[in-house]
């Protein structure tokens, strides 16, 4: 892989070690990467035609460039909403919906922003991260994660109100005559935050396919902070004990809350990368051992 820097042309090695990104969440929420340890050199100058070359260059391939890097900004913006979404341990998943064909994107915002506004009075600590769809017909469409929401709410006269109906009254005020609706699936209530940050950060990419600017395809409330990274260099290491140490350092789990994946994207042969997402909050299932007649095994 090279780079141009000025007129420096900078080529890339890989090997030598690896490098850890270790993200703690918090929440019951680990997230590793382990990938090759890359050293960048510069190789020479470009002389004048080749540095005239390479501008041509990068101005016949202006649009491309501009494609990917969208698509980086969309995967970024993916990125934020699951962290978001583990770092405030959110743990229920609203749709608000218009009946109308509501399609004025910044009508949305501003219910979007008061719907949060009176929620927050209603429910202390309420914490928001927002994706927004856009329907077949074009109307918007809002998928949202919170967390700490109780079954019931207390009304002014003392009476128990299931939350869910406080939640669907609140918006309806909201939208007024556009007749807005909440759909909270029991099957979606109390679900792990990583399902949920995953279930939103999905329209982060969907957004880019769309040609929509990703900056404006989600939301969240102020207040949470999403730890920063800590990067550890494990130089002359093997890629086998680098991955021995990351599950040294995990906290107790079953295997069921584990996800992981080699990758060796950009890698050369035999230069192994991969990464762990870890969350403790996936309920452990016991095990099935299905049908035990003749003929069955497991390896």
């Amino acid at each position: 892989m090279e780079r141009i820097v000025g007129r420096d042309r900078l080529v890339s090695t890989t090997g030598g070690g690896y490098e850890l990104v270790r993200r703690p969440l918090g929440n019951g929420h680990s997230e590793y990467v382990v990938r090759p340890l890359v050293t960048w050199h510069v190789e020479g100058e470009l002389s004048e035609q080749a540095y005239a070359d390479y501008l041509q260059e990068r101005e016949a391939t202006a649009d491309e460039r501009k494609e990917k890097n969208l698509e980086r900004a969309a995967l970024r913006a993916k990125q934020r909403v699951r962290h978001l979404c583990k770092a405030a341990g959110v743990d229920t998943l609203l749709t608000l919906t218009y009946r109308a064909n509501m399609t004025d994107w910044v009508l949305l915002k501003r219910h979007v922003k008061e719907f949060n506004r009176r929620m927050a009075r209603l429910i202390p600590g309420w914490f928001y991260v927002a994706a927004y769809e856009r329907q077949q017909r074009g109307a918007w469409h809002v998928h949202m994660a919170v967390h700490r929401v109780p079954r019931t709410l207390e009304h002014a006269r003392g009476a128990k109100v299931k939350s869910y109906s406080v939640i669907r009254a609140v918006w309806r005020a909201v939208v007024g005559e556009l007749d807005g609706n909440v759909d909270l699936q029991a099957s979606k209530r109390m679900r792990a935050p990583s399902r949920i940050a995953s279930y939103l950060s999905k329209y982060m990419v969907k957004a880019f396919a769309d040609g929509d600017a990703w900056s404006n395809r989600f939301s969240s409330s102020k207040g949470i902070t999403v730890p920063a990274p800590q990067r550890i260099r494990f130089v002359g290491w093997s890629f086998t004990d680098v991955c021995i140490a990351v599950f040294d350092d995990m906290p107790a789990h079953d295997s069921s809350q584990l996800v992981w994946k080699l990758s060796r994207r950009g890698a050369p042969r035999g230069e192994e990368g991969c990464w762990f997402i870890l969350d403790t909050n996936i309920p452990v299932r016991e095990p099935d051992f299905g049908d035990l007649s003749e003929g069955t095994y497991w390896a």
